[in-house]
């Protein structure tokens, strides 16, 4: 690779990668995305494709209803089929404290026009009759959607090249040119790239990335697991999220894929090794709320990396201590249903220097004050598991 030049660099081609790329390359920005690995191989590529207002951080949900509406026009708008459905979400509560909870945020996002409803137990039957009895309630979301990752990777790709952004794949960072505090270039294995800006969009080693900038951003890698069965008839119409459990949907052929959710204090690393354990817990726990999955046949797993921030909420800011650097990471498993207003706020962070929408809760100095509390839109992930 001959020494480039460019506007921006953006080191990761995850979701954030992309979408920024394409952003800023529709905005008439030369821009440069390096990636140590091919398109969307972590989670970007490896997630079931939720996209979910419910049960949001609070500080998220404007973040979150904007990006509703650009994914109801972004099939259009890339010229893709995303395979985008409005399935909704069923967010099961196991116990009448649960249920509170879910009733709280249903009201709060009242207020920004999002639709939820609380449901007992019999109306959750009703809505989803293979749901066994354990359930003690849940909050339902209609129109949350799913899309297919995949094709969302591969046409912020193409459109992004087609508006002139340059993709460098297997091309690993090995540092970052740094002169009085500001970014001069990043160093790959392949030769160096001049650029006044770097986006670090690297996932769950964007800790690296930093430590070459002097900074310790706290991020920790876990894995998630998949399960794919074969197809079968339908059995679940909505997006299931259960606490301490996991997620699980069916898609439009009948196939149902399982995510396990990572239990605080659980599995950390880069392993895409299948854990049988993690599995079978998951698989186990799920069989209590949906019996009817008993005897479908396993076809494949998978395991993707999340990078896991203190309060499990992203990081979204400039750095303060380095001119030029721009953090966008950890965020901890619910980055995808945030794709296009991500790339927009990113986009318009360089451009003109601030966002549209208010991200002052994403940046990166809360951890230098100790705010590392849990955030309320994993509340499901760290209730009582069954």
């Amino acid at each position: 690779m001959a020494s480039m030049k460019s506007d921006v660099v953006i080191i990761g081609a995850g979701s954030t990668g992309l979408s920024t790329a394409y952003e800023l390359a529709k905005a008439g920005v030369n821009v440069i995305v390096v990636d140590r690995n091919l398109l969307a191989i972590e989670a970007a590529g490896r997630n079931p494709g939720g996209i979910r207002q419910i049960g949001r951080d609070h500080d998220e949900v404007p973040l979150m209803v904007a990006a509703m509406r650009r994914w109801h026009s972004l099939s259009d708008e890339l010229k893709s089929n995303l395979e985008i459905t409005e399935d909704g979400y069923l967010w099961v509560a196991l116990n009448a404290r649960e249920l509170e909870l879910q009733r709280g945020l249903a009201e709060r996002d009242a207020a920004f026009g999002i639709k939820e409803f609380v449901y007992d137990q019999s109306q959750v039957r009703d809505l989803a009759p293979n749901i066994s009895d354990f359930v003690y309630g849940g909050l339902y979301s209609p129109t949350d959607l799913i899309a297919n990752p995949f094709l969302v990777a591969k046409a912020y790709h193409a459109n992004a090249e087609r508006l002139g952004a340059r993709f460098l794949f297997q091309t690993e960072v090995i540092g970052l040119q740094i002169e009085s505090g500001s970014i001069r270039g990043v160093v790959t294995n392949k030769g160096t790239i001049s650029t006044p800006l770097v986006i670090n969009a690297a996932g769950p080693w964007a800790d690296r990335i930093g430590e070459m900038a002097g900074l310790k951003i706290p991020l920790t890698p876990c894995p998630n697991q998949f399960i794919l069965t074969e197809p079968v008839p339908k059995i679940l119409p909505p997006f299931l999220l259960i606490s301490g459990i996991g997620v699980c949907r069916q898609s439009a052929r009948g196939n149902i894929y399982i995510g396990n959710t990572n239990t605080p204090g659980g599995i950390t690393g880069f392993s895409k090794k299948t854990n049988y354990g993690e599995m079978t817990r998951t698989v186990t726990n799920l069989l209590k709320i949906v019996p009817a999955f008993r005897g479908v046949n396993i076809i494949r797993t998978w395991v993707g990396t999340i990078d896991f921030s203190p309060d499990d909420n992203f990081i979204l800011s400039k750095v303060d201590e380095v001119q030029g650097l721009i953090l966008a990471c950890g965020f901890s498993g619910h980055g995808f249903a945030l794709t296009p207003i991500i790339g927009q706020l990113l986009s318009e962070l360089v451009v003109n220097g601030k966002t549209s929408l208010p991200v002052d809760a994403f940046h990166f100095n809360r951890f230098k004050k100790g705010l590392e509390e849990k955030a309320g839109h994993f509340a499901h992930q760290h209730m009582d598991a069954v």
